[in-house]
């Protein structure tokens, strides 16, 4: 895997001690994190105003991916080299008990999707919700 200074360069994108952070946090979870949940995983100075652009510059470059939770929370993932494929989106485990986000690996491609004539198509969500395992315990 890349490191965070090769990505952020891949992109055009400046290289900060914020964007390193918000990047190395997101590589390094295991779901999902929300603007408050990043906000307590760094440990760079920051004010909310410049995390929400960077998380908006990165979700623009394709370095993460938006996907809003049952309450409407954005909670956000690290998009790998592999996933910036835009004909293809992978699935969300949504937890209806914690409301954790999980990105799962099954891949469904954007082609296969029928719209009707004169519709033109550009993404695709697909979220799955249930119980985590951890809720189920």
């Amino acid at each position: 895997m890349k490191g965070e200074e090769d990505i952020l360069q891949q992109h055009g994108l400046k290289n900060t001690k914020l964007r390193k952070a918000v990047l190395s946090v997101l590589i390094h979870a295991e779901k999902g994190l929300s603007h408050q949940d990043l906000s307590r995983a760094l440990d760079v100075d920051f004010d909310r105003v410049t995390l929400f652009r960077t998380l908006h510059s990165f979700e623009d470059a394709g370095i993460l991916h938006k996907i809003i939770d049952p309450n409407g929370t954005a909670k956000y993932a690290y998009s790998a080299a592999d996933e910036a494929d835009k004909d293809h989106c992978h699935a969300h485990f949504i937890c209806l008990k914690c409301e954790e986000v999980f990105c799962l690996e099954d891949s469904f491609p954007l082609k296969d999707v029928k719209v009707p004539r004169g519709f033109k198509k550009n993404t695709l969500d697909v979220q799955v919700k249930g119980i985590c395992k951890e809720c189920n315990n």
